[in-house]
């Protein structure tokens, strides 16, 4: 209890949590009102970056934008603080006022956005005299956005307690950028270089007639070519690299030995560069020597995201089984805790493998699924009594709430008129092969699918969110964060990223409202289950 203008008000969430569903409404704010500018002002401003005002807005935003999840990272050990200054500053604070003034300002600045959108359209050219107002008006509309939740006082005392995170993100975020506009310009030319160089050698000893260009940067034989361009040199596999070892390191810094641990650094930047010139030579040969189809539209695409998850996965297994980079105090604990871990993320990770190899033997990649289905169920076999599900029991909410959302999935197909490219391809393989492969893929669907998915996100991902110790924490917990996080990770998955997300904050509540991950996964199976045989017997192919 407390007293605010002589009145005694109880201020529930000073204690707790701030109001989870006022802060995801005005999160969704934010980015609606961001994405709805973005699409209203349109406009080509190639000008001088000195004398371009859009530059300087533009940049900021990006190092901004960058520096968010350094912020998240680096502050994440004080959430629980942060949160309870947030509800209580929420709890005070009359947010009508604010949003009222916020949606004044919006109105104008997209009447404005069109506005200038038009004018540099009929110009020809943007109008420069106007940009300075504009930018105000957006600065104006922006501050008003963030007193929404709470007051910018309060916001500017939570930065200020901060500030050391707030100053480090700032500084990565403008390295970040700044790298990656200035730096890449210098470093990738002599990276594209040196994998050209590493790689030719490679094809070499397969294709003695390969054909080196230096100056094009190009390997050639016969009809086929590949360009090392700056996507190519091997930065962007550097980058990722770099920061998954920041990520892991600072994730596992109780259970890790310090300064050892510091040779992940070299040890994963050197390997995935290799790895780079080893993709290329590959790419080479399959384009050479069996299909130039598969080399450019499957390998191409996916060989580069199987290089970084088997660097990222071997210097995990590396640091913690090979036990040279761990604590000796607390090296069985921290690998009982990855041994639990791993039981629920390797059946997701081996999915996901399975389809990226799957994707890189495009044009042939629908036969292919088998390959992802045997990698899954080889994975889900071999940790499956590790889980301790099988006591877990399922109820009638779990098919029901499956059934709904699989109903909703069929309804609301967006490719229910499109040509059913599928099924056209079953029909040339045959009656019995179509039978096989349809057989596989049910499987993969109703089965293999939803173990993995809800084992990553419901049994892991939710509860993990919830607690460090997910292993101890009740499946029955209700967390808004959890939620909204988990589900919105795993719509991004998939094509139909909303319904998706809908589908896993359902299948979410059920593993809540019944305590059991397994009433999760049998609500996805239920789900899937519907939309397989629907689209089978109804031919309604795009559903799958």
């Amino acid at each position: 209890m407390q007293v605010l203008g002589g009145r005694r008000v109880e201020i529930e969430a000073a204690a707790g949590a701030p109001g989870w569903m006022r802060v995801a409404g005005w999160l969704s704010l934010c980015l609606a009102e961001v994405l709805a500018t973005s699409f209203l002002f349109e406009i080509n401003a190639a000008r001088e970056d000195a004398q371009n005002p859009i530059f300087y807005a533009t940049s900021l935003f990006r190092v901004v934008l960058i520096a968010a999840p350094f912020f998240v990272f680096l502050a994440w050990p004080r959430r629980a603080l942060i949160a309870q200054a947030w509800a209580r500053h929420q709890a005070r604070h009359n947010w009508r006022p604010a949003l009222a003034l916020n949606l004044v300002l919006f109105a104008l600045l997209s009447a404005a956005s069109s506005y200038i959108s038009a004018e540099a359209m009929r110009r020809g050219a943007p109008p420069w005299e106007l940009l300075p107002s504009y930018l105000a008006l957006v600065a104006a509309t922006g501050l008003s956005l963030l007193r929404i939740d709470v007051p910018l006082s309060a916001l500017a005392a939570i930065a200020w307690s901060e500030r050391a995170c707030l100053l480090a993100a700032a500084a990565a975020g403008s390295a970040v950028a700044l790298a990656s506009t200035q730096v890449v310009a210098y470093v990738w030319p002599i990276l594209a270089d040196a994998t050209l160089r590493i790689s030719a050698f490679l094809v070499a000893l397969f294709v003695p007639t390969v054909v080196v260009d230096p100056l094009e940067r190009s390997l050639g034989a016969g009809t086929f070519k590949v360009l090392v361009d700056q996507s190519c040199s091997g930065y962007e596999g550097l980058a990722l690299v770099a920061g998954f070892v920041s990520i892991y390191l600072w994730t596992f810094r109780s259970a890790l030995r310090f300064p050892a641990a510091f040779l992940l650094y070299p040890i994963g930047l050197v390997a995935i560069w290799l790895l780079n010139s080893v993709r290329i030579a590959v790419l080479m040969l399959i384009g050479a020597t069996l299909s130039p189809q598969v080399a450019a539209q499957g390998f191409h695409s996916q060989a580069g995201w199987i290089s970084f998850l088997l660097v990222s996965i071997g210097l995990v297994i590396a640091s913690r089984r090979l036990g040279l980079l761990t604590r000796p105090a607390q090296a069985p604990a921290a690998r009982r805790a990855l041994s639990r871990t791993e039981a629920f993320m390797i059946p997701f990770i081996a999915l996901m493998a399975g389809s990226i190899i799957a994707a890189m033997l495009a044009p042939y990649d629908r036969p292919a699924y088998v390959i992802k289905a045997a990698v899954a169920a080889i994975a889900i076999a071999a940790v499956w009594r590790q889980l301790r599900l099988a006591g877990e029991g399922a109820s009638w909410l779990a098919v029901t709430a499956g059934a709904a959302v699989g109903a909703a999935w069929i309804a609301t197909d967006p490719k229910a008129d499109a040509p059913q490219d599928l099924g056209l391809w079953l029909e040339t393989l045959g009656p019995w092969l179509a039978l096989a492969w349809l057989t596989v893929r049910g499987i993969g669907t109703i089965v293999l699918v939803p173990i993995a998915e809800e084992l990553a996100f419901r049994g892991y991902l939710y509860r993990r969110l919830v607690s460090e110790t997910f292993e101890s924490e009740a499946a029955s917990r209700l967390s808004w964060l959890a939620l909204v996080v988990s589900s919105a990770l795993f719509g991004a998955l998939h094509e139909r990223w909303l319904a998706a997300a809908l589908a896993g904050a359902v299948f979410a509540l059920v593993m809540v409202r019944t305590g059991s991950v397994r009433s999760a996964i049998v609500a996805h199976a239920v789900a899937n289950a519907m939309i397989f045989a629907w689209a089978v017997l109804l031919r309604q192919w795009s559903l799958l």
